[in-house]
């Protein structure tokens, strides 16, 4: 124990022994208050004096071995360069809804134009030959594709509409679809999502 930390504890202890030994009568209270606030006053005293020691952190890596290895054993050196980051692929899409958010009520036989916003983030030109294709869950309509119909380049965006009829039995509806390029490469999957109520 460090001689700070024993001068602390003898400090203390020597102060809680000399009040309890001062001769004070009962009959004067501010004589008792004046000990208290004297004693308390000392022991906060004895206790910001507390000085906690640091310690030095010992080192995390492990030293590598001094020995040089046998000839047999020697390791091949790599070159490890800086790889740019990979470009997006020539099919990529962001895509948000424009109209009808997802779980929209709809009454039975409503028919509405579902739209898509997609932006271009690949590095491919896409086609006016490219489409929007039902993929799978509920079709509600007769439209299973249908052409974007302009030419999109990398960083523009193509608004893409069809129309849809909500089917005649309530409950919830999702069709999924996705844009396709002319050799049939399927990217971008978004949906559509109704309530029907009666």
């Amino acid at each position: 124990m460090p001689k700070k930390s024993i001068f602390i504890v003898l400090l203390m202890l020597g102060l809680f022994a000399s009040a309890c030994n001062f001769p004070l009568t009962a009959s004067d209270p501010a004589e008792v208050e004046n000990a208290v606030a004297e004693t308390v006053a000392a022991l906060e005293a004895a206790e910001e004096e507390v000085v906690v020691p640091t310690l030095e952190l010992a080192p995390t890596s492990t030293p590598m071995p001094t020995e040089e290895p046998e000839e047999e054993d020697e390791a091949e050196e790599v070159v490890v360069e800086d790889e740019e980051p990979a470009p997006a692929p020539c099919l990529s899409a962001t895509a948000y809804d424009l109209t009808v958010p997802d779980d929209t009520k709809m009454d039975p036989g409503e028919v509405f134009d579902k739209a898509w916003i997609f932006k271009n983030v690949g590095y491919c030109t896409w086609s006016e030959d490219f489409e929007i294709v039902f993929v799978d869950g509920d079709q509600m309509g007769e439209v299973s594709f249908k052409k974007i119909g302009v030419e999109v380049d990398p960083n523009e965006e193509v608004e893409v509409l069809v129309k849809l009829y909500a089917p005649n039995s309530a409950g919830t509806y999702r069709g999924d679809w996705k844009l396709r390029n002319e050799d049939g490469v399927e990217f971008a999957p978004v949906w559509v999502q109704i309530k029907v109520v009666e």
